[in-house]
C-alpha cells in the first residue's frame, strides 16, 4: 500500500453548499460524467455506488463502499477498478465562503505498477476535484437565478 495525501484545494462555495452537491446523486454524477450508475444504499449514511468513466484513456469501472459522516466527511473502500483495495477518507474543512478539501488513504492497485499508483491516485483525484468545482459553479450560478437545484 501507498500513503496518498491531497491537501490544501479549496472549493468556492461554503460547507453546507458542498455537502448538498456531493449528496445530489444524479447531479453530482453528471458533474462527473459518470455512466452505468448504480446505487445501492446500504444503511443511513452508507451505500454502494457504481459507475463507468474515463481513466488514464480507457473506459473504467468502478466500485466503491462509501460512509457519510456529514458534514465532516466520507469514508471510502474502493472494491472495483484501478484502485481496487484501497481505502481512504475525503473530509472538508468549512472556510466561511470557500471549503477546503483533503484526501487521505492507501492505496494499492492491481492494474497500476505500484511505483505508479501514487501518481495515478492524484491524478484522478485532480480531475475529480475539477470535476467538482465545475459542478458547484453551475449550482451557485443556478441558485443565484432563482432556481433550486
Amino acid at each position: 500500500m501507498v500513503h496518498v495525501e491531497d491537501a490544501g484545494s479549496r472549493f468556492d462555495a461554503p460547507l453546507e453548499v458542498v455537502w448538498r452537491f456531493v449528496s445530489s446523486g444524479d447531479g453530482h454524477s453528471a458533474a462527473h460524467g459518470h455512466r452505468r450508475n448504480a446505487r445501492e444504499r446500504l444503511s443511513e449514511n452508507s451505500g454502494r455506488y457504481s459507475w463507468e468513466q474515463e481513466f488514464e484513456g480507457s473506459a473504467t469501472r468502478f466500485t466503491m463502499i462509501w460512509t457519510a459522516f456529514p458534514p465532516t466527511g466520507i469514508a471510502y473502500r474502493v472494491i472495483e477498478g484501478p484502485f481496487d483495495g484501497s481505502v481512504f477518507f475525503l473530509y472538508y474543512t468549512p472556510e466561511g465562503p470557500r471549503t477546503g478539501v483533503t484526501v487521505v488513504g492507501e492505496f494499492v492497485s492491481p492494474t497500476i505498477p505500484a511505483e505508479r499508483v501514487a501518481a495515478s491516485a492524484l491524478r484522478f483525484f485532480a480531475v475529480e476535484f475539477e470535476q467538482d468545482s465545475a459542478g458547484l459553479r453551475r449550482l451557485l450560478e443556478a441558485e443565484a437565478l432563482g432556481g433550486r437545484t
